[in-house]
């Protein structure tokens, strides 16, 4: 029988899939009836003192819209599934530092467990997350997994207690790689591009960003963008409509 609760949707047991997005969720749920998960933790933004108790209260100072921050009741609901599950699979991407950071966390959190990976980056370069692919360039999608080595696994493992001990209020990928930074990292580029851009609006600015990232492939939530632009408002930084 299958069962669709919050956050969880699928029949089959046996293969967990853990995405970060409500629309990547939506996506691979076409694909396949194995449980599909979704946490949306957001885990390139904010401080992550709260990810011990599954916690991301912390997210409201960016957006006070968003409605999910308190995941223990789903972590806890995971864990009844990862117990039974013979594989976890996680829809992870070198390019978003979100997508990457799941995967460090679930590597973290499920140790001894078998845990895959499928990057969208490996279906089009272009492709910072799953999100951006198409049903159809999905369709062969088991020959992208990666089955991770108990020394990846390892290697995962130590990435997220380094961006853990770090704990800096944004990150960012840089080859592959999570590179931690200040809030207002990039709050210079952010003012140039205000400033070259005629009647310019917070929306239109937004979209330039997300369009024309300030390094390549690069890209945050619009509300992300909002954040950084509200808070450069503040301080009389921009003029902005």
């Amino acid at each position: 029988m299958e069962f669709e609760l919050k956050n969880f949707k699928g029949k089959n047991n046996k293969i967990i899939e853990i995405v970060s997005s409500d629309s990547a969720y939506e996506l691979i749920n076409r694909l396949n009836d194995n449980i599909k998960v979704c946490l949306p933790l957001a885990l390139n933004i904010g401080k992550l003192d709260g990810l011990k108790d599954y916690n991301r209260k912390e997210l409201l100072k960016y957006n006070k819209e968003i409605l999910e921050t308190e995941f223990s009741n789903i972590i806890n609901e995971l864990n009844d599934y990862v117990k039974n599950a013979e594989k976890i699979r996680v829809w992870s991407s070198h390019l978003d530092s979100d997508d990457y950071c799941l995967l460090l966390f679930i590597c973290n959190l499920y140790k001894d467990k078998k845990i895959s990976v499928i990057y969208s980056d490996e279906f089009d370069f272009s492709a910072t997350t799953i999100s951006m692919l198409s049903l159809e360039e999905l369709k062969n999608y088991e020959y992208k997994e990666h089955n991770l080595k108990k020394y990846e696994k390892e290697d995962c493992i130590s990435d997220y207690n380094r961006i853990i001990e770090e704990n800096t209020e944004l990150r960012y990928m840089i080859n592959g790689k999570v590179i931690s930074c200040s809030i207002d990292y990039f709050d210079e580029e952010i003012i140039k591009r205000a400033k070259n851009i005629e009647n310019i609006t917070i929306y239109k600015l937004i979209a330039n960003l997300m369009v024309e990232p300030i390094i390549p492939k690069v890209r945050y939530s619009d509300w992300v963008y909002k954040y950084f632009i509200d808070e450069l408002i503040k301080k009389d930084k921009i003029n902005i409509l």
